[in-house]
């Protein structure tokens, strides 16, 4: 009786076991020759150097980093703005 009781167990899980699917990621393409460049992101969208946009209603341009941090080449730094600078500067 027991044995029969094992069987019907065993033989049940096995419909009630669910496939095992992997999902991928569809492929990526990279453009080398642009991808490579550094460069400053935003709203992704990439910003080469010397680019400026505005966050918050304050100008700021895509750069050099300082030679003491790691994470990049290129990064927003404030825009710095004279009185004459900002009647000439506009923003799209």
């Amino acid at each position: 009786m027991r044995l029969t009781i094992g069987f019907l167990l065993l033989g049940s899980t096995a419909v009630f076991a669910a496939p095992h699917i992997i999902h991928t990621p569809p492929a990526l393409e990279l453009n080398v020759n642009s991808d490579l460049a550094p460069a400053c992101f935003y709203a992704d969208q990439r910003y080469s150097k010397g680019a400026i946009i505005e966050m918050a209603k304050q100008p700021f341009i895509c750069e050099r980093e300082k030679s003491f941090e790691q994470n990049g080449q290129l990064s927003w730094q404030p825009f710095p703005l004279s009185v004459q600078t900002e009647q000439k500067l506009t923003i799209p």
